[in-house]
């Protein structure tokens, strides 16, 4: 239901069409369950450990971002109720394509310093 109300209020020009939607697992997922514009919240119990997703900057590499409030660094993730995802701090690719980007609401948010031209689709 809530990707229809979603599809529905990006086709009536009421939110930007986002570039990722969020769901949450037990396992680390496969890089063949990380489709381009899917995020995994890995979470165990009411614990949230990682946040995974394949890079948005054209090299597709796995990305992986600590949650744990014992490591750093670490990120935090909130999701909406239409399943977008916003994390905090930005995410710096230092290995592949060197992007530098935020996701706010499900959109990316490319940083002026980013190492990739950004690929259609992911403006």
């Amino acid at each position: 239901m809530r990707s229809i109300v979603r599809f529905v209020l990006v086709k009536c020009g009421v939110i930007p069409k986002p570039n990722f939607v969020a769901r949450i697992q037990r396992d680390h997922p496969t890089m063949e369950q990380l489709t381009p514009g899917r995020i995994v919240i890995v979470r165990d119990g009411r614990v949230e450990k990682w946040i995974c997703f394949r890079c948005p900057g054209g090299c597709g590499e796995k990305i992986m971002l600590n949650m744990s409030p014992n490591k750093s660094p670490r990120w935090r993730i909130a999701v909406d109720w239409l399943r977008r995802p916003t994390i905090e701090p930005s995410i710096l690719q230092v290995g592949g394509c060197r992007c530098h980007f935020w996701v706010k609401r499900g959109v990316i948010e490319w940083c002026a310093d980013t190492g990739v031209t950004v690929r259609k689709g992911w403006a």
